[in-house]
């Protein structure tokens, strides 16, 4: 990535990082929250990432993306919500077609009402704006759990133990 790219994709990971601070989440999910970002956006990095989750849709085409970012939102929005263990706190949100520049997956914040986009700058790289008030709530379907479960396992995570150990904590 060149240093334009890096010093975007930088700053982007800082203002994710201040943002969840202006959302009135309680220490313990706002700890959370930031380490995911940090986990992600880090991970979007690899080329191992990069392969385990969009290999299976799109071969190797993701060597195409001129962003670290780009493609991801699907796997990113759906991995978010479905870690944090508030999920009552947080919805995939999802903008279709009728974008010119979409599909496009993001996450809000329900309490506060905020857009939450773990990838929001490989728009801004563009100077494209996400017009999020056209995002519709979706759901966590079959798909969206295969790229979950592709992306966590590639960044290490384990989503199936994640879900045993908080559903013992219950």
């Amino acid at each position: 990535m060149d240093n334009q790219k890096e010093q975007l994709f930088e700053s982007a990971t800082h203002k994710l990082i201040n943002q969840l601070d202006t959302m009135g989440l309680d220490p313990r999910s706002r700890m959370q929250a930031k380490n995911f970002v940090l986990l992600f956006r880090d991970s979007f990095k690899s080329d191992a990432v990069k392969k385990a989750t969009f290999s299976r849709t799109i071969g190797d085409d993701y060597k195409l993306f001129p962003y670290d970012a780009y493609g991801f939102c699907k796997a990113a929005s759906c991995s978010f919500v479905a870690l944090m263990a508030a999920p009552k706190e947080w919805r995939v949100m999802y903008i279709d077609e009728v974008w010119t520049y979409g599909p496009h997956y993001f996450v809000q914040h329900i309490k506060s009402g905020q857009a939450f986009d773990l990838t929001y700058d490989q728009y801004v790289y563009d100077r494209l704006d996400v017009p999020y008030h056209i995002g519709r709530p979706t759901k966590i379907n079959r798909e969206a759990q295969d790229t979950v479960v592709r992306f966590l396992h590639s960044i290490g995570v384990d989503y199936m133990d994640f879900v045993r150990k908080n559903n013992a904590k219950e």
